[in-house]
């Protein structure tokens, strides 16, 4: 594994120059650098500084505990930002291989049937009998005990902050007459890395999210809209559910489709990118034709509860009544206007408490008609 090149200064680099603020050396930069970026091992490492197992573990440690006690310092947010986004790519990727794990195997097996005579004595040809077998697989606990130590192992690193901060859906507000926001002011500390402060534990990939909302992007890489999509998509993975994704092309559709089976409930999801704040307009229509073909779809699969959610910026209460009372006759169970920025810090709140948080508190948290501001 190589380690992951920002255009920023390395924790390295930047070691030598705080050095009077108590960093840690040079040295020991390094050394953690190799064991947690690297993925070096600490006899390999041991073995090029000449120095023990032990001392290799102790050096990790105290680095790791200098981060967790300098949240402001340059070097240890720098630090935080690699480590953060390698544990969230093994996370990732231990996420994945369960759900792959979870697929059924279909084993297909070709015999030959016996000869046998006719009435006239004639033998009929052979006949090849094909026998399919489909086993049900529970998951390879081993990949949630990866995902597990690399939560852990993160955690370690924002020891402090924790402590000043409130717990995970204690700062939750919903605002049922909550109209378009105010632009944030510069004085207010907003923007992406004021939210990236903030949301310590957001992965980077949805750090920008409440800008797709609004309409605004430097990568040119695809449509806004299309961006947006995705990354919606991306932030209800990593709140664990199953996600198909829908989007443009596929024609009557709605975005996306996330899917928690074990729970059995599911959401519809719509992304909508709005540079002055959502207006309900005519999609009123259109929503209600997607809830009625994914509710049929998703129930014949086993889901029981059925929510529709829409992802933008800026919703109106009046524009959320109106849809809910178009919705009246729709398999669904509620509608649920989400603000991006909201989807953001819930990501943020269920990697951050990754051990207590569950699906089921996302299914209670849809449940009724509302903005989630």
């Amino acid at each position: 594994m190589s380690t992951i090149i920002t255009g920023e200064q390395t924790p390295v680099a930047a070691a030598r120059k705080g050095r009077s603020a108590g960093c840690p050396s040079q040295r020991n930069c390094r050394i953690y650098e190799r064991v947690m970026l690297d993925g070096d091992t600490y006899e390999a490492v041991g073995v090029e500084y000449a120095i023990s197992r032990q001392r290799i573990a102790a050096i990790v440690a105290r680095v790791e505990g200098w981060i967790a006690a300098h949240p402001q310092h340059n070097l240890a947010r720098k630090m935080r930002v690699e480590c953060a986004r390698r544990w969230q790519a093994i996370w990732s990727r231990a996420i994945e291989s369960f759900d792959r794990s979870q697929q059924d195997r279909r084993t297909t097996k070709e015999r030959a049937a016996r000869r046998r005579h006719g009435l006239a004595g004639e033998q009929t040809p052979l006949a090849t009998v094909s026998e399919q077998t489909v086993r049900e697989q529970n998951g390879d606990p081993r990949f949630l005990t990866i995902a597990a130590r690399v939560a852990e192992r993160q955690d370690r690193l924002w020891v402090r902050d924790r402590e000043r901060t409130a717990g995970p859906g204690r700062g939750r507000e919903e605002k049922p007459n909550a109209g378009p926001p105010a632009p944030p002011s510069v004085s207010d500390g907003a923007g992406p890395q004021a939210d990236a402060q903030r949301l310590a534990y957001l992965p980077a990939a949805l750090g920008n999210l409440q800008q797709l909302a609004c309409g605004l992007s430097h990568d040119r890489s695809a449509p806004i809209s299309t961006l947006f999509e995705r990354r919606c998509a991306e932030a209800f993975r990593c709140l664990g559910f199953e996600v198909r994704e829908l989007g443009q092309g596929c024609g009557r559709v709605a975005d996306c489709l996330a899917v928690a089976p074990a729970e059995r409930f599911a959401v519809i999801i719509d992304a909508k990118v709005r540079r002055r704040g959502y207006t309900l307009g005519t999609d009123d229509r259109q929503f209600c034709e997607y809830a009625t073909r994914h509710a049929r779809e998703l129930a014949l699969t086993g889901i029981e509860r059925i929510y529709f959610a829409v992802i933008g910026q800026g919703f109106r209460q009046e524009d959320l009544d109106k849809l809910a009372e178009f919705m009246t006759g729709a398999p669904i169970r509620s509608v649920v206007f989400i603000e991006a920025s909201a989807l953001m810090r819930l990501v943020h709140e269920s990697i951050c408490d990754r051990r207590q948080f569950r699906l089921g508190d996302i299914d209670r948290l849809l449940f009724g008609n509302k903005i989630i501001d």
